[in-house]
């Protein structure tokens, strides 16, 4: 008998992330692949299952490609025991979609289905599972859908690392857009002036740079040449 469970979580977008910026890190697939808690490696597929390619989960494959990976999770059973662990790998499946992404992934008679969307927050209500606390208002939401299905037996555990593995996704990815919208941001704001040149710059094609100790001690010499010739200068000249 085979058992199903849903999960879901989200997390808020900041105002000056675009929605646009998160759909692109989400179909980059390496963001995913890496930021997911449980994947160790992971590595490109040259073609996908045929079966797989049938599921009624997927938009037309024709308009939205598929890929495939291999993937390898590490698995804990002890936390505390290093030789508790367990590897597991298996392919897993990305399509990019135009709100975000959809993934499945198949092991051992379980059946994972995910769908990454970002959303309007004003589609968003209530208590997000997985986050513990309530969206407020916020422009757009990065969204998490997820389905497994596994033998009943298995659910308990499957459901449990399935959880471990998803619960802060949502989270890293937009916290990961946030810190390359701020690299961006901070390297455009080192751009110099037009017709400016800036401490330690480069002037045209040779390679003469500015020391700004170098500049003070010109400055001072400046002033010293100019006070001594005024101390030298008579008050009145006469002409005989």
């Amino acid at each position: 008998m085979r058992a199903k469970h849903d999960y879901h979580t989200a997390a808020p977008i900041p105002p000056h992330v675009s929605r646009d910026q998160v759909l692109a890190a989400l179909h980059d697939h390496t963001t995913c692949l890496t930021l997911q808690a449980l994947t160790t490696t992971h590595s490109l597929l040259p073609t996908t299952d045929p079966a797989t390619l049938k599921d009624t989960f997927w938009y037309p494959p024709d308009t939205y490609p598929v890929c495939s990976y291999r993937v390898t999770e590490t698995i804990a059973f002890l936390p505390w025991f290093s030789w508790a662990k367990y590897r597991l790998t298996f392919p897993s499946v990305f399509q990019n979609t135009p709100t975000g992404l959809k993934t499945r992934a198949d092991t051992g008679g379980v059946v994972l289905r995910a769908e990454f969307r970002v959303l309007e927050g004003s589609t968003m209500e209530g208590i997000v599972e997985g986050e513990g606390e309530g969206l407020g208002e916020v422009g757009w939401v990065l969204v998490e859908d997820v389905e497994v299905v596994c033998a009943w037996w298995m659910m308990p555990l499957v459901r449990g690392k399935m959880e471990e593995a998803h619960r802060d996704i949502c989270r890293k990815v937009v916290e990961k857009v946030v810190k390359e919208v701020a690299k961006r941001e901070g390297e455009n704001c080192d751009v110099a002036v037009p017709g400016e040149k800036r401490i330690g710059e480069v002037d045209g094609d040779h390679d003469v740079r500015v020391d700004p100790l170098a500049q003070e001690e010109d400055a001072y010499a400046r002033e010293s040449v100019d006070l001594t010739t005024r101390d030298q200068a008579p008050d009145k000249i006469t002409y005989a």
